[in-house]
């Protein structure tokens, strides 16, 4: 099971080109969010459009330092995370700059995995990978999610449910993610 993410938006908070350690900021609701999927096995897997590598908005080094900086905080709670990122602008049409599932085409993709995003270009590219849970967090959600929460502990609520088996005695299969269930 896999869990692919995007970074500005959900991890911290977007400020137009996060490239650097000082200008990056937690939101704060994403640690019991990755800490809830990793408890249930998911793989977690970042997905970001970086173009302000490509713009000289900050650099690869910058890029790479911060990069190590979120994989070092996580690893401080015991959470594994995987990074891919597209460097290219917009005008330079790569096959990887989401909306384009470039990122996406090297895992296999099954019917409980899921895709957690903060813009339309996220749920695109989702879509067009054949990602069937599609959750964007917007407080003005578009595109083709699936649910859509208007911030991160509304969307912790809903995985909690759907991922946290109820502790009564309705019995369901092991391992099986019912979301259409909730």
């Amino acid at each position: 099971m896999k869990c692919f993410l995007d970074r500005d938006g959900v991890f911290n908070i977007d400020y137009p080109y996060v490239g650097t350690i000082d200008r990056f900021c937690w939101c704060p609701q994403i640690f019991p969010i990755l800490k809830l999927l990793h408890s249930q096995g998911y793989q977690l897997i970042l997905i970001t459009n970086q173009s302000g590598i490509n713009r000289g908005y900050y650099s690869y080094r910058n890029f790479l330092d911060l990069s190590f900086y979120i994989l070092n905080t996580l690893a401080e709670h015991s959470i594994d995370l995987e990074i891919n990122y597209c460097r290219h602008k917009p005008e330079e049409r790569c096959k990887c700059r989401k909306p384009e599932p470039g990122m996406l085409y090297r895992y296999s993709i099954s019917d409980s995995d899921i895709f957690i995003g903060d813009k339309a270009t996220d749920m695109i590219a989702a879509v067009r990978r054949g990602i069937p849970n599609r959750f964007l967090i917007s407080s003005a959600p578009s595109g083709p999610y699936t649910e859509a929460f208007d911030c991160h502990a509304s969307l912790l609520s809903r995985l909690t449910a759907a991922l946290i088996p109820p502790t009564s005695t309705y019995a369901c299969s092991p391992g099986k993610r019912r979301w259409d269930r909730l």
